[in-house]
């Protein structure tokens, strides 16, 4: 009993392998901060790409002459970044019928697929704007 209580004093005593064991507590929650950090540029990449594309082809609904509804799509696809083609919803261009003062609403939307390493959501981004155009 006695060499099991001494044998007992000495490892409490004992530092060899600390380290290690600390690096075995924090690296799951550092490698999962990683990934979420990582999913969340993915995420704010195709964001932008959606926002500077359908900006992009409401700036191009205001040249004189006003292009039609094909060449504003056109110009969503030439202008697009950071989105897998297969996940565009849309986009959807909208010319006023009869109204005062003439515009253009165009809307598209994307579906992004977050990686975690349990669980993958889907999530729907959409943007819309609406320009003013020329008679």
């Amino acid at each position: 009993m006695t060499r099991l209580l001494q044998q007992l004093r000495q490892l409490r005593a004992s530092t060899r392998g600390a380290s290690a064991l600390e690096f075995a507590l924090v690296a799951p929650v550092l490698l999962m901060l990683l990934m979420g950090i990582t999913q969340l540029g993915v995420l704010f990449f195709a964001q932008a790409g959606l926002k500077s594309a359908v900006e992009d082809a409401a700036r191009f609904a205001t040249l004189w002459p006003t292009p039609n509804q094909s060449q504003i799509e056109q110009r969503i696809q030439t202008r697009r970044f950071g989105m897998d083609p297969a996940n565009i919803v849309g986009p959807t261009v909208t010319f006023s019928a009869n109204q005062a003062p003439n515009f253009v609403t165009i809307s598209m939307s994307y579906r992004i697929t977050l990686n975690y390493v349990f669980d993958k959501k889907t999530l729907i981004l959409s943007e819309s704007r609406r320009a003013y155009v020329a008679n």
